[in-house]
């Protein structure tokens, strides 16, 4: 293979407005050959988006050279060419939609471009048809889903003919029928040709790529294919990452289960090769669900309904007629596809959106009513959006911090408050509490907006996608604290994409399909309910293994839920490394 992309020594800083200098990558070489499909990960803050944006040539190395093609990127005249070899698609596509119907925003490139119109319409057409969008031709952009949104960024990009394609955290924010789509097309478009650059906190991911690039504080620490970096988990956990849960898994039933081996690239092999070794193939019992749990709660929904645009040509309904109670001290998983109207229902709570029917209660807050204090529900209840940024007021992280305890009243000592929170979520406070917001990674974001929150100490805490563009160190450190918060007494509603998010922190989950709750109980019954495809969800790989374990006669207790719990009933019932029962 050919070299497409070379880094030669590459140092890069951003420069913020006192002239201080924050440096993002120091002194970086490595080679992406043509046709390669390569994964880059590493923690928040290591330099990656800063990698995609110099490869595409968004940014210029400070020092150092990045040749694309044989072409240095710091060459004004090879700006254009540079951006139609390498097309960059980010984490929030709505950050590269610039028309409001689908066929004139993949059109738009291409007609930059000066392209004969005949040229244009094939180049759409194209585009369209690789990457899935083309039912969506004439969808006004601002309707689109999110899975929708990110297949009509990549046709755009695509429609410019590049060489090679960066996803930038695409199926971060995807629902899992959307992200098994997305991932499956980049797998499509690496077998057509195309190299693939695919950063992703995700490492169950890393394992479609060929090779993997691992950073650390700005350099490159590992080079390797994902056979070798996974290799060793004890180095990628001091790199503060991991290795991906499938392997983790398979290594773990290794004592048990001789047919295993300790690296794999698809569930479905290593399913297949449990089921091989596991043993006899016995009928099970039927599983014993977990009860209801009680219904008495801080919060309610009687028949709500919820249409944005009420009255215009383009209103769009969000909720139709859901009722559900959330008890004190739950952690309750609200889940559905992108667009179900999970972040509708949060902002209900919150106070953000009134009822237009139905009844809405909080604690001993009645949203329905014209009058309400809002203040006095906001000192309860904490809301962390889904994209951080679209909740920051100040410049700086500690006004940042410190902004909601202002805004409700509190007059003590801040500084003492935004040290705590900032520790609480994983952020050294001399480091971080004078940086602007804007030099900040997506995962320094999503830690600063739920640290603002904290400061304030709501006794109930709504969390949109808060684990989204963490790293798996990160990722962790946040879900163990937010588990402290629920044992505190902390009622949680946690709206994820995410099915081994619920293993580690519900109790109880509420589905929602086309603006209705399909499903409201206990966390065993949701994954062992014959409607989660139909509902687009899937099975955590833990479940799918303690559910393969009883297919051949093992008989793991239904409420062993997190893969701990499972390994322990395996270690407590096995003799001589073999499982008996």
């Amino acid at each position: 293979m050919s070299e497409f992309i070379l880094f030669d020594h590459v140092s890069f800083a951003y420069s913020l407005p006192s002239g201080a200098k924050i440096p993002a990558l120091n002194d970086i070489s490595f080679t992406i050959n043509k046709g390669e499909y390569v994964s880059v990960i590493g923690a928040n803050g290591s330099g990656k988006t800063t990698a995609a944006k110099l490869m595409n040539g968004l940014v210029h190395p400070d020092s150092g050279r990045v040749l694309v093609n044989g072409v240095d990127t710091r060459v004004s005249a090879s700006s254009r060419e540079l951006f139609r070899q390498v097309g960059l698609i980010f984490q929030d596509p709505h950050d590269q939609i610039v028309a409001s119907q689908v066929e004139e925003d993949t059109a738009f490139g291409p007609e930059n471009l000066a392209l004969a119109p005949a040229e244009i319409s094939a180049r759409v057409e194209e585009g369209l048809h690789l990457s899935g969008a083309a039912h969506l031709r004439q969808r006004q952009t601002y309707l689109l889903s999110a899975g929708e949104t990110q297949r009509v960024a990549l046709a755009g990009v695509l429609a410019l003919h590049p060489d090679c394609l960066i996803f930038d955290e695409t199926t971060a924010m995807l629902d899992p029928r959307s992200r098994r789509e997305i991932l499956s097309l980049i797998t499509d478009l690496h077998d057509k040709g195309y190299t693939i650059v695919h950063i992703t906190h995700d490492l169950d991911e890393t394992l479609l790529a060929g090779r993997i690039l691992v950073f650390q504080d700005g350099q490159l620490v590992l080079d390797g294919s994902p056979h070798w970096v996974y290799k060793d988990r004890s180095r990628m956990q001091k790199l503060g990452l991991d290795v991906p849960y499938l392997l983790q898994f398979a290594r773990d039933l290794q004592p048990y289960f001789s047919a295993l081996q300790s690296f794999y690239r698809t569930q479905q092999a290593f399913l297949a090769d449990l089921l091989t070794g596991s043993g006899s193939e016995q009928e099970n019992s039927l599983p014993v669900l977990a009860k209801p749990l009680a219904r008495n709660g801080m919060i309610t929904f009687q028949h709500v309904s919820h249409t944005y645009m009420l009255g215009n040509p383009l209103a769009q309904t969000a909720l139709q007629d859901v009722s559900f109670t959330v008890p004190q001290g739950v952690a309750t998983g609200l889940v559905g596809h992108t667009g179900s109207g999970k972040s509708t229902i949060l902002q209900h709570i919150n106070g953000l959106i009134r009822p237009q029917q139905g009844k809405v209660t909080v604690s001993e807050f009645d949203l329905s009513q014209p009058v309400l204090d809002i203040r006095a529900l906001r000192r309860q209840v904490g809301l962390v959006f889904q994209n951080p940024e679209a909740q920051f007021f100040e410049r700086y992280v500690g006004d940042e911090i410190a902004y909601a305890a202002r805004m409700l009243g509190y007059h003590g000592k801040l500084r003492d408050l935004v040290q705590h929170a900032m520790h609480l979520v994983g952020l050294d406070f001399e480091q971080f509490v004078d940086r602007p917001l804007q030099s900040l990674s997506g995962g320094q974001k999503r830690r600063i907006a739920l640290a603002s929150y904290l400061v304030v100490q709501p006794h109930i805490l709504l969390l949109d996608e808060p684990f989204a563009g963490l790293d798996p160190q990160a990722h962790q450190q946040l879900s163990h604290f937010v588990r402290q918060l629920k044992s505190d007494g902390t009622t949680i509603i946690l709206s994820t994409h995410t099915m081994r998010d619920l293993l580690e922190i519900t109790d109880r989950a509420l589905v929602l399909r086309k603006k209705h709750a399909v499903f409201d109980g206990g966390i065993a019954q949701l994954f062992n309910a014959s409607e989660l495809e139909e509902w687009d969800l899937e099975v955590p790989l833990e479940i799918l293994i303690a559910n393969a374990l009883r297919q051949t006669g093992i008989p793991v207790p239904y409420d062993c839920l997190r893969w701990e719990t499972v390994l322990t009933w395996l270690h407590n019932n096995a003799e001589g490394g073999r499982v008996i029962f």
